[in-house]
């Protein structure tokens, strides 16, 4: 076993830490990719004067990544202070190489939630709703507790008279049903308890708003402090101009079960119709509702054109900031280089961040317009 203590203090950039490990880690390089729905994954490059760490010492246990970034205490002085913190379950350990000195490894730290994709079940769900059988699968399969995991709804939906897992992994079932919803998932860290805590929301009051950077280029900016955007770009294509769905319902056949909804209520910039049969709804619901009934013909029709709109203005770009996570709202200042898109403020859906010992971080991320944004129709994204 082990027995070389930790270091008090740490001149890394970053600092990483494993529950029960007192050996000292020091951060080399980390990438990490952050998605809406999907679980985050950090793969984590560090070196340690204990050239014994082993497997046991590192898989399933708690860590996190603790970003920190320089912040001035005045007379021309900057102390690295923590300003993010990533917390997880290490899923991954590499032994690199060996030297005298030191032994370069690698770790791959996600969210517990991830670990639901190694459980394969077949099961039947009767008389719940499918936050309910989330929470379920949750609680009872895999011994999560209320600090774990958070639901910020907004609508109450309708208990399911049976729902069929065949065959799916755990996280790809819970995954799949809330996405059916518009249910959409990201993570936190509570530092107090140490561990990574799965938020649900079904609107854009699961936004978090407030943060504003500069449009500057990036020679410099790191170094004196300034954290900006670069590399803006908007992309736009034409899409769907409405949708129309229908079902039956075997108990009242005769009724009328079709719905079709245009969300944009007549945009030029659409154009034609998609049509989807059999979302197993019992209501047709209110089209011209703003907020129909959750489940109803009318629900599915809005949230799939909603899907479809998501598509219409892709953005990308590159920041610096350390504090910047999928759900975000980041409104951008500057001059002409700054397109309107980016100035009203860009849904963050997914990120790519990355930093080595001898290269600042940075962060390439991907958005829609905060604008039109609507999280319920997202699906999962990557940064391309």
């Amino acid at each position: 076993m082990s027995s070389v203590k930790s270091l008090l203090f740490s001149h890394n950039h970053h600092l990483l830490s494993v529950k029960g490990c007192e050996a000292g880690l020091d951060v080399l390089a980390f990438e990490g990719d952050e998605a809406l729905s999907q679980p985050f994954r950090y793969r984590i490059e560090f070196t340690s004067a204990d050239h014994a760490i082993s497997k046991e010492m590192m898989l399933m246990k708690a860590a996190s990544l603790t970003l920190q970034a320089p912040v001035a205490q005045g007379f021309g002085i900057n102390v690295q202070q923590p300003v993010r913190v990533i917390q997880g379950v290490v899923t991954g350990f590499e032994r690199l190489s060996t030297s005298r000195d030191e032994t370069h490894y690698a770790l791959t730290l996600q969210p517990r939630l991830a670990l639901l994709n190694r459980s394969h079940q077949n099961a039947i769900y009767q008389d719940q709703s499918v936050p309910q059988i989330v929470e379920k699968i949750l609680r009872e399969r895999h011994g999560l507790r209320g600090q774990d995991f958070l639901f910020s709804l907004t609508k109450t939906y309708p208990r399911r008279e049976q729902v069929m897992q065949y065959g799916e992994d755990d996280l790809r079932f819970i995954t799949r049903l809330l996405g059916e919803v518009g249910i959409w998932f990201r993570f936190s860290a509570d530092t107090r308890l140490h561990i990574d805590v799965a938020e649900f929301c079904d609107s854009q009051q699961g936004y978090e708003k407030g943060l504003t950077l500069p449009s500057v280029p990036p020679s410099g900016q790191q170094s004196a402090g300034v954290d900006a955007v670069w590399e803006m770009a908007c992309r736009h294509r034409v899409v769907e101009q409405q949708v129309s769905t229908r079902d039956y319902n075997y108990r009242e056949a005769t009724a009328d079960m079709s719905a079709q909804v245009d969300v944009t209520r007549g945009e030029t910039t659409t154009f034609g119709e998609a049509y989807h049969w059999g979302d197993n709804y019992l209501t047709a619901g209110n089209a011209h509702d703003r907020h129909p009934a959750p489940e109803s013909g009318a629900f599915y029709a809005r949230l799939r054109h909603e899907r479809y709109l998501n598509g219409q203005t892709r953005m990308q770009a590159t920041t610096s900031c350390p504090t910047l996570c999928p759900g975000q709202v980041l409104k951008v200042t500057g001059g002409e280089e700054v397109a309107g898109e980016f100035a009203d403020g860009v849904l963050v859906t997914a990120m790519h961040s990355h930093a080595r010992r001898d290269a600042d971080f940075a962060v390439e991320f991907a958005g829609i317009p905060d604008s039109r944004t609507s999280a319920t129709g997202l699906s999962p994204a990557r940064v391309r």
